[in-house]
C-alpha cells in the first residue's frame, strides 16, 4: 500500500481544504492520525493527504 512518503512527524496537506497538519502515525491499512494546528488528533485516509515539500533555505 502506498503511503505517499508520509512519515511520522512530517507535515502533510489535506487535499480538499489545503490545511497543513502534522502526521502523528501512519498505518499500513490506508489511514493516518494527524494533528491540526488548532488542536485535536483525527484519523484521515492517506489518499486525502498530500505530502508537503519543504523549500531549502540558504543562509
Amino acid at each position: 500500500m502506498d503511503t505517499k512518503n508520509l512519515q511520522k512527524g512530517s507535515q502533510a496537506k489535506i487535499a480538499s481544504t489545503g490545511q497543513i497538519v502534522e502526521v502523528k502515525r501512519v498505518s499500513d491499512h490506508g489511514f493516518s492520525v494527524v494533528r491540526f494546528q488548532t488542536g485535536g488528533d483525527y484519523m484521515i485516509l492517506n489518499d486525502r493527504l498530500e505530502t508537503v515539500e519543504r523549500e531549502e533555505v540558504q543562509h
